[in-house]
């Protein structure tokens, strides 16, 4: 507590520096600019995963300081993030989590903000007392095995091979390549990056899919050579891959997270995230789950159209191997978002499904409270949505799907296909 307090008392006396007038505030405060680095392969590095930047999205900044994530790190676009966030303001490339926030949920900026607003000394220049990013989201690419609905090329080199070969695709996930940097060749941007992640709360891995990729490989064996087995290692992962390879490596490490992306159950699984088959995801869960150095696992699932008859199903399931579902909406691509439902299903189908949620069964370790405070505000907040998107933008994308899959909606998901039917028919391809 009493270092706490002087932290905060630190952290004060730097804010009054650029509030000098009236009362101090932080409410819109975020440490991300402060301590952590987002980088993606493909997209090239941005403040956190929710930013909306422009600057680094077309990768203009990042060349301009030759692709080098240390010079970046104290640049003045860095500095003047800062400076903003120091000064309390609201920033329009944060609007993710101001949405988030606003809505009643918790925002990636909140949970910053709670892991290590009391671990460093926020500072202009270089970040923090350590002069590098301390938190990392490392995403070194598109390579995965899967090619879900609503993912798209730049996660994907599943969908890249699909839209590439099969013309029909293109209005739904663009034209031309994928832009790619240089980012994960640099050795320095390696260093730099790894250079005081022991002092930080996780290192972040994502893709395409984090367990088959060389550069998260290069990562680990780098970590081990170091001896850096405490630093906390966090994976989204669709849980389709047990390889020996990767299991031996990071259970040398004492700290793992696990965040499973899984949509469904079943056929509506399989729909969703092509090709998977259901039990893979039933035997490598209960596998990750169980590894000596997990110390937390939760599924990631996205509320949208294709599993909207089923939430309960899937939170069935989950509560019944013992993993917390985070419950989040799917809002891109929009096509496929739970208001394209009709509105008179959602307001008849949504009380069942909350009458339902209170009456679950869960195992331990979970407690029925808290399976009920991580879903239930999220089944609140579709109820009280009143928006409408077209059911003609759902059937048009399932169509060209299912078309170039040689699938049918209608023998996975009968639900929505009574809603699109017609739609669905009408359309010429």
């Amino acid at each position: 507590m009493e270092r706490n307090h002087q932290y905060h008392e630190k952290l004060k006396q730097i804010v009054k520096l650029h509030q000098p007038d009236g009362e101090i505030s932080m409410s819109n405060f975020c440490v991300a600019p402060f301590l952590h680095m987002y980088v993606h392969k493909n997209e090239g590095p941005r403040v956190c995963c929710m930013s909306t930047e422009t600057a680094f999205q077309n990768m203009k900044l990042f060349k301009e300081l030759g692709s080098d994530l240390k010079k970046l790190w104290s640049s003045d676009y860095y500095k003047n993030l800062r400076k903003s966030f120091l000064k309390n303001e609201r920033l329009n490339i944060c609007d993710k989590c101001w949405q988030i926030e606003d809505a009643g949920g918790k925002s990636d900026r909140q949970r910053f903000n709670e892991t290590y607003r009391d671990v460093i000394a926020p500072n202009i220049e270089t970040g923090n007392q350590y002069n590098a990013p301390l938190d990392l989201d490392i995403r070194p690419g598109n390579l995965c095995n899967l090619a879900c609905r609503m993912c798209g090329p730049v996660s994907s080199s599943q969908i890249e091979k699909e839209r590439n070969n099969k013309k029909i695709l293109n209005p739904i996930w663009g034209y031309g390549g994928i832009p790619k940097t240089e980012v994960y060749d640099k050795e320095y941007n390696i260093e730099f990056l790894l250079s005081q992640a022991d002092k930080g709360d996780r290192i972040k891995f994502l893709g395409g899919e984090p367990t088959i990729m060389p550069e998260v490989d290069k990562f680990l064996d780098t970590l081990i050579e170091r001896e850096w087995f405490h630093v906390p290692l966090h994976f989204t992962t669709n849980c389709t891959n047990n390889t020996k390879r990767f299991i031996d490596k990071i259970t040398k490490f004492t700290s793992l997270s696990f965040n499973y992306s899984v949509d469904g159950i079943g056929p509506v699984l399989e729909y969703i995230r092509h090709p998977v088959k259901s039990e893979a995801i039933n035997k490598n869960a209960p596998l990750y789950d169980n590894l000596p150095g997990n110390r937390y696992s939760e599924i990631s699932f996205t509320y949208q159209a294709y599993n909207f008859f089923h939430i309960i199903d899937f939170i069935n399931w989950s509560s019944s191997i013992g993993v917390y579902t985070r419950p989040e909406i799917l809002r891109w691509p929009e096509k496929l978002s739970y208001k394209t439902i009709p509105l008179q299903i959602r307001e008849k189908r949504l009380p069942i499904f909350m009458k339902m949620l209170e009456n679950i069964e869960v195992k331990e370790p979970l407690t029925k409270k808290e399976v009920l405070e991580k879903a239930m505000p999220v089944l609140v907040g579709m109820h009280e949505d009143k928006e409408e998107y077209p059911v003609s933008d759902l059937a048009q994308y399932t169509k060209l799907i299912d078309v170039a899959r040689n699938q049918h909606i209608k023998d996975y998901i009968p639900e929505v296909w009574e809603i699109i039917e017609k739609e669905y028919n009408d359309i010429a391809i």
